[in-house]
């Protein structure tokens, strides 16, 4: 059987309920259920929104950096057109080929040459916009001077070649070496550069 005791409490929930009403304890659970969603469910959402932002912003800062580069980043050229820019880049100046000869001139006599009579010619390429001095080059000095000489001398001037050489010994007890260089500079200069230097000379020959 029942206690007194619970049986009265029992009677008084049951006569507060009855005065209640069933609204009024509905009302009750909606706000018990919002105040656990609101202390128990919202502060994981509010931390998971944050985490969010901060994972947004990451991105955001990903595509700004990727963009910047994209702006500064050089364009690259088609590799036949990198050639040819590379190639004009690295000519020497046509003005200045007294200095390049000086420099020709001043490494042979480092290396104890001997040099002779050397021809000169200087032509110009319409198609590849550029000229071309040709300087065929006697010279007799010892095998190893000849090697650190045309070695030293292309170093020197990046935008001269070696096109030919050829050795020649009179005496096989002869320790020095006849020696026939053709050397040409690749240089950059105005077209009309050499028809100018042909009628200073013209006009050099025709005065009294």
């Amino acid at each position: 059987m029942m206690p007194i005791q619970a049986h009265g409490l029992l009677l008084k929930a049951r006569l507060h309920l009855g005065r209640v009403g069933w609204l009024d304890l509905l009302a009750g659970a909606l706000l018990t259920a919002g105040l656990i969603v609101y202390f128990g469910v919202a502060p994981r959402l509010h931390q998971r929104f944050i985490a969010q932002q901060a994972n947004l912003q990451d991105v955001q800062v990903l595509v700004a950096r990727h963009a910047r580069q994209i702006q500064t980043a050089p364009v690259r050229l088609p590799e036949a057109q990198q050639n040819l820019q590379n190639f004009y880049s690295a000519l020497g100046d046509v003005e200045q080929t007294e200095r390049s000869l000086t420099t020709m001139f001043a490494e042979a006599d480092k290396q104890d040459l001997v040099l002779d009579q050397a021809e000169y010619k200087l032509s110009y390429d319409k198609n590849g916009r550029f000229y071309a001095y040709s300087i065929k080059l006697p010279v007799s000095g010892s095998y190893a001077a000849l090697r650190n000489f045309s070695t030293r001398l292309l170093l020197a001037l990046p935008y001269a070649s070696l096109d030919d050489i050829s050795f020649k010994r009179r005496d096989s007890n002869q320790a020095a070496l006849e020696a026939r260089l053709h050397f040409t500079l690749y240089l950059n200069g105005p077209e009309d550069y050499a028809a100018g230097i042909a009628e200073s000379a013209a006009r050099q020959g025709a005065a009294p």
